[in-house]
């Protein structure tokens, strides 16, 4: 990864994971992950957090993020997966998906707090502190298609920051590079 800049950090960086509930592998056409860059895209300038890096796996995500104004990575997290749900359920619905819609509803029912449940309810965060960190997961979050035996190279998977970084390629979501 040669074209990462260096990090010059004042507050925290975070590695974050979320999965779908029950880890039903909903993101595997552009329909039910466009909602997620749409959130990210929204979310980024309005709650003023940078974005870093990504992958869109079919049952979690990771993302690299920064919070910079005074909303926290929680706010972020409740907000994206609330945002995210309604988009997806809405996607099942008009994709007529009776299966996953039937899965949604029951997982809401089955945990009680919700009509449909996408997400679950937690989420795992990592705090970055140096530079060497940083690029470890960047890396790590870049090859985790290829460990999933999705593609060969991390060129070939669409949905991950490693095109921004080594190709140039902002076509789905810009991420920030000026963390450097």
């Amino acid at each position: 990864m040669s074209r990462l800049p260096k990090l010059h950090i004042q507050g925290h960086v975070y590695f974050v994971t979320t999965g779908v509930y029950q880890r039903i592998p909903i993101f595997t056409k552009p329909s039910f992950i466009i909602p997620l860059y749409d959130s990210l895209a929204f979310y980024r300038h309005q709650q003023k957090f940078k974005l870093l890096g990504y992958v869109i796996m079919p049952d979690h995500i990771h993302l690299v993020v920064w919070p910079h104004g005074r909303h926290t990575l929680s706010d972020f997290m409740r907000d994206f997966k609330e945002f995210t749900s309604k988009r997806i359920m809405r996607q099942a619905e008009v994709e007529e998906n009776i299966a996953l819609m039937h899965s949604f509803r029951f997982a809401g029912a089955e945990t009680g707090r919700a009509v449909y449940k996408v997400w679950q309810d937690d989420f795992f965060e990592k705090h970055i502190f140096t530079e060497r960190v940083l690029r470890q997961k960047l890396h790590y979050i870049h090859r985790n298609p290829v460990r999933a035996g999705l593609v060969e190279t991390p060129d070939k998977y669409t949905y991950s920051s490693y095109r921004n970084y080594e190709l140039d390629d902002n076509s789905f979501i810009e991420i920030d590079r000026d963390w450097y």
